[in-house]
């Protein structure tokens, strides 16, 4: 063998040597071959964007990425309640459903003689179920939050006035939707802002309706007396469910709902309400439906709900305000102006609002509402003293033209049209209105009931003292004492007004005092004041004109002719 052919030999041995070192130390093994999945898995085409060699977007605003399988469920492992504390309110929150395990008033009281029994506004719960629980209902039902053990952020707090804060609540369930509930408070108003927010964080679509509830109501359980005509209860006027619909109030009754149903309106608010308190749910422009429910007990839970469709990956939200407190206009319209609707003026509404407004600028100044409603009854009394004596004035002339009534009724008993026809003639003759005692008074009726409607609900009256017995201006009279002394003026003053009624009428008449005493007996000693007070005024300005038109009278002919002779003889 040559040189050359030595040296080809060596080169192969070389090269082969170096491939050999080359695939066993620099090369690493191909990976095991994938295992077959489904035909359509493997038949499907790449997207758009991986067939261009671009990556593909990531997740848009609001959607965490997808994951390739649900998170781990979240919750706390124990109940944890944190106390909440502003200059208006003591409230409980519990972690199991993140919602309000007591709500108490710190300004009112439930009863006025026990310091510390501020009024309750989370009424004996049934079922389980709390104010302000949250839950996600899809097709196979509630998801569980409404008693999930909530993990919370945040601790006990103490709002002064100006101040703000929040508590955190997070909840997930095995499929990996998850529930972020922030309860904001303040320690300026009465209001709970709740803040809802639900993330798919599993790996499948998810469809339902999430809904905010204030369950159960304020309304008392049914066979529970809350007021009446004789010896009722304190407490009077509509109680129970209601919502504002185009700025008008309607009415939710047991009677009305079986079982739980959806309203087939959507309200500018939904509220429970008794009579000096309420809870109202004010929607967010997410809020696209209202439901209520029928408890065993006839009281009425609310909720406000949010139909969603959530893919993996995205979120929603719905934000609801919730006004807790007393029914009084400031309180009520610090939070929304439509709220000052929760409380029910009646049809003379626009009349008692001023009036309303008129008591607390006096009380201001005399701090005492007992004392601030004789004087509102005074005022209007002197407003009304024109049509008061123009009433008066046409029924003493009706009331001289009697006799000549009478006459004519004796004379056409048996010819009615011929009756009327001479009376007609006989007021135009004597310059008589006969709707002159009436209008006057029609005039008043509107602002009596006004003031009336006004004062039977009005929270501040509720444990307002008067005087002496009367030590709450919104509770009946325990000694019945203004009640009946009312009845005696009020029938004081029937006697002293003129009448041209027949004396059949007179005397029964003289039987609305009796009636409305035994009205009065049971409503409140603020409202038995207003009257008594308007009943002794009216009596006062009678005695002054039925003494101003003895003197206007001509004296008798006879009295004349006794006066000349008796001045004759003294002269000789």
């Amino acid at each position: 063998m040559d040189d050359q052919g030595k040296r080809l030999i060596l080169a192969i041995v070389i090269s082969l040597a170096f491939l050999f070192v080359w695939q066993t130390y620099f090369v690493s093994s191909p990976p095991p071959p994938a295992e077959e999945g489904p035909a359509e898995a493997m038949e499907s085409p790449a997207a758009p964007d991986q067939q261009a060699g671009v990556e593909p977007p990531g997740p848009g605003p609001g959607e965490a990425p997808v994951p390739e399988r649900a998170p781990e469920a979240l919750k706390g492992s124990a109940e944890k309640r944190i106390v909440v504390r502003t200059p208006l309110y003591s409230t409980i929150v519990t972690s199991r459903g993140a919602a309000l395990q007591s709500h108490r008033l710190l300004k009112y009281l439930q009863d006025r003689k026990e310091p510390e029994s501020f009024v309750e506004m989370v009424r004996s719960p049934q079922d389980g179920s709390l104010p302000l629980s949250a839950e996600f209902i899809d097709a196979g039902g509630p998801m569980g939050f409404t008693d999930a053990l909530f993990v919370v952020d945040g601790q006990d707090l103490v709002l002064g006035e100006g101040q703000e804060a929040s508590l955190a609540f997070r909840y997930r369930t095995a499929e990996g939707l998850e529930m972020v509930k922030t309860l904001t408070f303040s320690g300026d108003d009465y209001a709970i802002l709740t803040d809802l927010e639900i993330l798919n964080l599993g790996v499948n679509p998810m469809a339902g309706r999430l809904s905010l509830t204030w369950d159960p109501g304020l309304e008392p359980p049914a066979g529970e007396k809350v007021g009446g005509f004789l010896g009722g209860g304190k407490q009077y006027g509509y109680q129970g469910a209601m919502a504002l619909v185009e700025d008008k109030r309607r009415k939710v009754k047991p009677k009305s709902v079986e079982g739980t149903q959806d309203l087939d309106f959507l309200p500018q608010w939904i509220a429970t309400t008794d009579m000096y308190f309420t809870a109202a749910m004010i929607p967010a422009e997410s809020v696209d439906g209202a439901r209520v429910k029928k408890l065993e007990d006839d009281r009425i839970g609310l909720a406000l709900t949010s139909q969603t469709r959530l893919l993996p990956g995205q979120s929603s939200s719905m934000a609801i305000n919730t006004y807790v407190g007393p029914k009084e206009m400031v309180s009520l319209k610090a939070v929304d102006p439509l709220l000052a609707k929760t409380i029910d003026l009646g049809f003379f509404g626009f009349i008692a609002q001023p009036l309303m407004d008129l008591l607390n600028f006096f009380y201001k100044y005399v701090r005492n509402y007992g004392v601030a409603i004789i004087i509102l009854t005074i005022l209007i009394k002197i407003f009304f003293i024109p049509f008061s004596t123009a009433s008066h004035r046409s029924m003493r002339k009706m009331s001289k033209l009697q006799p000549q009534i009478n006459a004519l009724k004796d004379r056409y008993k048996k010819d009615r049209e011929k009756l009327n026809q001479e009376i007609m003639v006989l007021y135009r003759e004597n310059k008589v209105n006969p709707a002159g005692g009436c209008l006057p008074i029609l005039v008043q009726i509107p602002v009596f009931f006004a003031l009336y409607r006004a004062l039977l609900g009005a929270i501040e009256l509720r444990h307002a003292p008067f005087a002496f017995w009367i030590v709450d201006l919104s509770a009946k009279d325990p000694y019945y004492i203004t009640p009946i002394i009312m009845g005696g003026t009020m029938f004081l003053q029937q006697k002293m007004t003129p009448t041209s009624a027949d004396p059949r009428q007179a005397q029964i008449m003289l039987f609305m005092p009796i009636v409305f005493t035994a009205l009065f007996l049971s409503f409140p000693s603020g409202l038995v004041i207003y009257w008594l007070v308007n009943n002794v005024l009216t009596i006062g300005h009678q005695y002054l004109m039925n003494r101003g038109d003895k003197d206007d009278q001509p004296e008798p002919e006879a009295d004349k002719k006794g006066k000349k002779g008796k001045k004759k003889k003294g002269a000789k």
